[in-house]
């Protein structure tokens, strides 16, 4: 089980609005697809 840390964030209006779209598009929670951008990310800087 992955344990999981507390991050306070802050973004633009703009990306919000997007990541809530997204979110009723897909279903997925928007910290969910937080996550799975930065899991991206991260493999992509590899």
């Amino acid at each position: 089980m992955m344990h999981m840390k507390s991050v306070h964030l802050q973004m633009g209006k703009d990306q919000f609005q997007k990541l809530k779209a997204l979110s009723a598009k897909t279903g997925a929670p928007v910290n969910a697809l937080i996550r799975r951008a930065i899991d991206a990310y991260l493999r992509k800087v590899k």
